[in-house]
């Protein structure tokens, strides 16, 4: 097969089945008597391994790391409301032919050149009614990519500590709601046109399934343009989306429905434009279907040299990070939200028109699980984000040198500087035109404005006053200031605060302070062998339970030093530090910067810290990571811990921390 392809592979190779073997999956109603293939060519073993979960995630960071905003921007429409089985439809064509540039218009115009009047008049009626919801999730994406880009070069909002990671999923959330609200909308016409098609036009499309592109009726746009004159380009778009979304879901099943690519999620990086860009107007024009492969691997193989080892790592750690979300979690996870969106929409395929309640019932389902899509999808793209951040600006480490990046640049460019038929050379890498889906847009309009200006994207970052935020519960703070804390003063509220303690390890006492009690519990503390706590020094870590969630003041002052941890007693240490270091770098400085990992966990046990929010613990341990390879991360995986390599997670100046040394 050449490795060559006609434009709109871009979106091909990647893009594995989602089938039914892992899927929590119920029957679904057919639209069509043809059973999908047994053995689809795209397939689950494919779409779950690791090495495509890493690839393309990676092609997702070197579209970050080498790219811009305008780049990011670039998005295929048929990633929105995508529950119809056109991707498997695409992939699977018997043809060969599923990302020709003509594979949707050919689909499209088959289903309009049958449609009547009175079932045209509906597809025009919801493309009426949808194309601002559509232009609206577009723009929608723009706070999330401003602010990951933001995050990249430096450039967030002054005393952000990173990414917020609650801000996040809820901007994702929103955006799935939405495309939840598109879908139904869809599957609700959808399901109204096939019960009044004819049995002329069943045997229409019955004589179409199964057969692929090349066994279709070679009917074009020239054939169905009256059938949309007088509406608007973005209307005309809309309906034959439509007309192909009609046709897949006609010949598909749930699981055709429920399948998905890698390259489904975590799209707000550029990657498809590094594909698609060059193509766009070209029809004909090749694309090397190995792109995302071949790139990826760049960031995932140090062997090749663009990366170091540790960066690499780093890379793949994504994958492990990504699992639960995506398919791992039984209770919790996209291909469950897809699986159960899927078949309440199909569920609207039937003789009669559903009811209100059914209606109702269906709408609630594609809500309630759209928002779980959205929050899953969210957390995983925040973690993406935090992961290239860290590689491209060398945060924790040394992943990419300066030649090294000088070379991931020039990949760029080989890859993006094509010659047309023409004889016409044209270099895209550095292009920075900004895009709604594949329609360039001013960076001047209100639109670009208001949703890529401060007021969109700062809320989406974490500042030192936020992180102080505490929930109801226990929290782990620390004093990373050389500026004590007066216990009475900041936590004496005894309506938010039950009680304060830190451990005092040189005397191997707990000290204690509570507001509820009328001596402050001084008088518990000596009854149970406590230390009274008056004072939080610099350095300091310490447990506050609290009522309910409240933003006290953070103490000023001088950062505390991570090199002043280097002598610290045996046995287990409450610490905070000021200058945000990770969990691997502290380690390294504890340990007196010690050459190996073997040598630091020679000096260090482990490392935990608390996360208040999920109620689980953060663990780094010197000889996992000495270990290799996924030693570390498959440990905190199987013990349900967070891995703070996988996270981005810091260990900032409000962060409390516990160490154990040998």
């Amino acid at each position: 097969m050449s490795k060559s392809v006609s434009v709109g592979r871009s979106f091909a190779r990647n893009c594995f089945a989602l089938t039914a073997t892992l899927l929590i999956l119920a029957g679904g109603v057919r639209a069509a008597t043809t059973a999908t293939p047994a053995t689809p060519a795209f397939n689950l073993d494919q779409a779950i391994t690791d090495r495509a979960q890493s690839t393309t995630m990676a092609f997702s960071g070197f579209g970050m790391i080498t790219g811009n905003l305008g780049a990011q921007t670039f998005f295929p429409p048929g990633k929105v409301a995508d529950y119809w089985g056109f991707q498997y439809l695409r992939d699977n064509d018997p043809s060969d032919m599923g990302h020709n540039t003509s594979f949707l218009t050919r689909i499209s115009s088959n289903v309009l050149y049958i449609l009547s009047d009175a079932q045209l008049a509906e597809l025009k009626t919801l493309a009426k009614n949808q194309v601002a919801s559509i232009n609206l999730y577009g723009w929608k994406r723009y706070p999330l990519m401003k602010a990951f880009r933001r995050l990249m070069d430096g450039t967030g909002p002054a005393g952000s500590t990173g990414l917020s990671l609650s801000a996040v999923k809820s901007a994702s959330k929103d955006l799935y709601v939405l495309d939840g609200q598109i879908s139904y909308e869809r599957a609700v016409v959808y399901a109204s046109i096939y019960r009044s098609l004819s049995t002329t036009q069943k045997a229409y499309l019955d004589a179409m399934v199964g057969k692929g592109y090349s066994g279709w009726p070679d009917k074009s746009e020239n054939d169905v343009r009256t059938k949309t004159q007088g509406l608007t380009n973005d209307e005309v778009v809309a309906v034959m989306t439509y007309a192909g979304d009609l046709y897949s879901w006609y010949a598909g099943s749930i699981t055709s429905d429920i399948y998905f690519c890698p390259e489904r999620h975590g799209t707000y990086f550029g990657s498809f434009f590094i594909k698609d860009a060059p193509a766009v107007g070209h029809p004909g024009y090749g694309i090397d279907e190995t792109m995302t492969a071949v790139i990826g691997s760049a960031l995932v193989e140090s062997s090749q040299g663009y990366i170091s080892s540790a960066g690499a790592t780093l890379m793949n750690a994504l994958v492990t990070t990504q699992r639960q979300n995506l398919y791992a979690n039984a209770t919790s996870n996209i291909v469950l939200a897809r699986t159960k969106i899927s078949e309440a929409l199909r569920s609207l395929i039937a003789s009669a028109a559903p009811s209100t309640a059914t209606l109702a019932s269906v709408k609630a389902t594609v809500d309630q699980y759209s928002q779980l899509y959205g929050e899953l999808d969210g957390e995983n793209n925040y973690n993406y984000a935090t992961t290239f951040y860290r590689v491209a600006n060398n945060v924790g480490g040394t992943y990419l040198t300066s030649p090294q990046k000088t070379a991931l640049a020039g990949l760029r460019k080989k890859y993006m500087t094509v010659t047309y038929a023409d004889g016409v050379t044209i270099d895209f890498s550095a292009d920075a035109k900004y895009y709604l889906y594949a329609a360039e847009v001013s960076a001047t309009s209100a639109d670009f404005l208001k949703y890529t200006g401060d007021i969109a994207t700062d809320g989406l970052f974490e500042t030192a006053t936020q992180s102080m935020g505490l929930v109801a519960g226990w929290n782990l703070l620390g004093n990373g200031s050389s500026t004590a804390i007066d216990v009475a003063s900041m936590f004496g509220s005894a309506t938010n605060v039950e009680s304060v303690w830190t451990w005092l390890a040189s005397s191997g006492k707990w000290a204690f302070y509570s507001p509820t009690l009328a001596d402050s519990g001084v008088a518990y503390a000596t009854e149970h062998g406590y230390t009274q706590l008056k004072t939080i020094s610099g350095g300091q870590g310490y447990w506050l339970n609290a009522k309910n969630s409240f933003s006290p003041a953070i103490a000023s002052g001088a950062p505390i030093a991570s090199a002043s941890l280097s002598s610290l007693p045996s046995g287990w240490s409450l610490l905070s530090v000021g200058d945000s270091p990770t969990a691997q770098g502290l380690a390294s400085t504890i340990s007196g910067n010690a050459a190996t990992a073997s040598a630091i966990a020679a000096k260090l046990t482990s490392l935990w810290a608390w996360d208040a929010a999920s109620q689980k613990w953060f663990m780094y341990a010197p000889s996992l990571a000495a270990a290799g390879a996924t030693s570390l991360s498959d440990y905190n995986t199987s013990h349900g811990y967070l891995d703070f390599t996988a996270t981005g997670k810091l260990l900032g100046s409000t962060t409390g921390f516990w160490i154990n040394k040998p």
